[in-house]
């Protein structure tokens, strides 16, 4: 429990239903990656970005990491972070979550338990995998899971080294995630 934590933001999408890349897509003071980014990093060690996605200049000095080869999707994004930082815990958080708080951030770090190997939400009895927190340990289900073709991250929430918790009712909305024209018009319209 006192190895560091990264936050890696997902930014390798190609942003089909929107229409254009969601993370430059400007909400309140800024853009949702960089709304996601201030979040992360007030409980993170280290913000990093996780594939090649455009960023905003503000964002331009983090670091990036290259998704993981053989593999595609969100699982690419995560798969590589664990192969280049395989001592590190991450949370890993889409680039699309413009209501993202420091507080669910912190939720998930303090739902971290020894022998379990990652944090999927779960929300209405379905398991969240972004915006969810791995261990090192969970590059060994991955890598099983890319072997076998088998890209979709829900699939990890069937292994008993995975904890499922739901979260409280006050930070829920922190995983409403802006895919579509239309999930952003209700964003802005309140």
């Amino acid at each position: 429990m006192t190895r560091p934590i990264f936050g890696g933001v997902l930014v390798g999408g190609r942003s089909r239903r929107m229409g254009r890349p969601k993370q430059l897509l400007e909400i309140g003071d800024g853009t949702m990656i960089e709304q996601v980014v201030r979040a992360l990093s007030e409980e993170v060690d280290e913000v990093v970005l996780l594939g090649g996605g455009p960023v905003p200049a503000t964002l331009e000095g983090l670091s990036r990491m290259a998704d993981g080869d053989h593999c595609q999707g969100p699982m690419a994004g995560i798969l590589g972070a664990l192969r280049a930082e395989p001592e590190a815990c991450w949370v890993a958080a889409p680039c699309d979550l413009p209501l993202l708080q420091a507080a669910a951030v912190r939720w998930l770090v303090d739902a971290r338990r020894p022998g379990s190997w990652a944090v999927l939400p779960s929300l209405d009895g379905f398991v969240e995998p972004l915006l969810a927190l791995y261990e090192p340990q969970a590059l060994a289900l991955l890598e099983e899971a890319s072997r076998a073709e088998e890209y979709s991250l829900h699939r990890l929430a069937s292994s008993s080294r995975v904890a499922t918790p739901e979260p409280p009712a006050a930070l829920r909305r922190c995983w409403f995630n802006a895919n579509t024209p239309q999930d952003l018009g209700a964003l802005r319209a309140g």
